[in-house]
């Protein structure tokens, strides 16, 4: 399955065909050139796409949170873009035990990206927001 498959399934409403088999090649890619392999990411990164667009926000967290994670780690410019796009996803969880956990590990990531100066305005803003709304979240707890 080509990436352009998978999105070609996706805008024709077969969200779900499109997300198996997206995860059918990541795993393919997975074990054949490794987990952190660019194409393997990119078919991550898609599956987290169509878990986005399917409602199933846990699943796009934790797989954007993957790519984001390699993609920080090794300073690639398309973190900044990669977090973000984690943050979109996110943004949707009602579980807010998830929300402050995955929420921590994205502030990690932001503050990483802001002392490497990889951050934009529009990065700051949504970094700001995430933890504001971790805060406020943890402050429940309390």
């Amino acid at each position: 399955l080509a990436p352009s498959l998978g999105r070609n399934l996706a805008w024709a409403g077969r969200l779900d065909e499109a997300f198996v088999r997206a995860t059918a090649l990541r795993e393919r890619l997975t074990g054949s050139v490794g987990a952190e392999h660019p194409h393997a990411l990119e078919a991550r990164a898609l599956e987290a796409y169509l878990a986005h667009l399917r409602g199933d926000h846990r699943e796009a967290v934790v797989l954007a949170l993957a790519v984001a994670r390699v993609r920080c780690r090794d300073r690639d410019e398309r973190a900044p873009m990669d977090v973000a796009r984690a943050a979109a996803a996110w943004q949707q969880l009602d579980d807010d035990r998830a929300a402050v956990t995955h929420g921590r590990e994205l502030l990690h990531m932001w503050d990483m990206l802001s002392r490497h100066r990889a951050l934009t305005p529009g990065h700051t803003e949504i970094a700001d927001m995430v933890r504001r709304h971790v805060e406020a979240l943890e402050g429940a707890y309390v």
